[in-house]
């Protein structure tokens, strides 16, 4: 890649991903903390995972989707093997550039293409992550009988934080494909659900 297209070619889409995580988490701990207030989810697992699954749907509709469209086609315009690398060739620009690209020329609908596994990859991440860190953080807490330190937090976010994509990757698979996919006018796509 970076032979072909040059060192920053690293970074294709980090414009999405950059502007995109400062409102995904916001989004995500403030729902979270709404679901997990609705629900009465305080030390309830069941309830914590609904609430996780709820900020992870919230996210995914409102950012990740749509981001990760402008993303996707950021980063698969090129393939460094086979086709130029003259950036002034490069349909995508950047995020904002990207996201008018997809809805002027595919309609606005286009930004949500793949919500539907987003919606379950999101979800399911959320609830595993969220639920798997307060159910560690309560039985550790137990167990040593006073409260944990930096270093147990840490471990504990770092295996709870793995869990949710362990869960997610195949649904993450399937909603890659369908983003990545140009819908031609006419034709029928070849992703469909």
């Amino acid at each position: 890649i970076v032979s072909k297209e040059g060192f920053f070619s690293l970074y294709k889409g980090l414009t999405a991903v950059a502007s995109g995580i400062v409102p995904k988490m916001a989004i995500r701990f403030w729902s979270f903390e709404t679901f997990k207030q609705i629900l009465g989810a305080e030390g309830n697992h069941s309830l914590t995972f609904v609430a996780g699954i709820g900020a992870g749907v919230t996210e995914a509709v409102l950012i990740v989707t749509p981001f990760e469209v402008c993303k996707i086609r950021m980063q698969g315009q090129f393939n460094s093997v086979t086709e130029p690398t003259d950036p002034s060739t490069r349909k995508y620009r950047n995020v904002v550039q990207t996201a008018y690209t997809v809805a002027r020329e595919e309609g606005v609908q286009a930004l949500w293409k793949g919500v539907g596994p987003t919606l379950l990859r999101q979800g399911i991440n959320q609830g595993v992550n969220f639920t798997a860190y307060q159910a560690i953080k309560t039985r550790w807490t137990e167990l040593s009988g006073h409260e944990l330190s930096f270093y147990q937090h840490f471990l504990i976010g770092g295996v709870s934080g793995a869990l949710g994509p362990i869960a997610n990757c195949p649904l993450d698979v399937v909603k890659t494909r369908m983003q990545k996919q140009v819908i031609i006018p006419g034709q029928p796509p070849k992703y469909s659900g």
